[in-house]
């Protein structure tokens, strides 16, 4: 068992939590999202965490394959820009967990 804690203050983030083998798949159909956030399920299930091996978010680069480009991450859409498609050199090994896990998490200010 896991659990998460804060870097700065050390403070516990997460109940224990499992970890999975991989990432669960994701639905897509739009009729599985939240009928009024309009989010789409949680990828990970509720007492559970995953590793994502993947890159994850910003910077992106300009895809090799502008022919026949892929998702601009993993769970995500192809995303074109200006300068044509492009795919994330962000982060890896980003860490998932069920919202209600981590339900004392807030936004940033700002």
């Amino acid at each position: 068992m896991t659990v998460f804690l804060c870097s700065k203050c050390v403070s516990a983030i997460t109940p224990e939590l499992a970890e999975l083998a991989s990432v669960p798949h994701v639905s897509d159909d739009e009729r599985d999202r939240d009928k009024e956030t309009r989010r789409a399920p949680s990828t990970v299930p509720q007492g559970r965490y995953a590793i994502d091996p993947e890159p994850w978010g910003p910077p992106y680069v300009m895809q090799d394959d502008q022919e026949d480009p892929k998702p601009a991450q993993s769970r995500g859409p192809v995303v074109c820009r200006e300068e044509g498609f492009v795919i994330s050199a962000g982060s890896r090994h980003t860490v998932l967990v069920h919202p209600d896990d981590a339900a004392g998490l807030q936004p940033l200010p700002n």
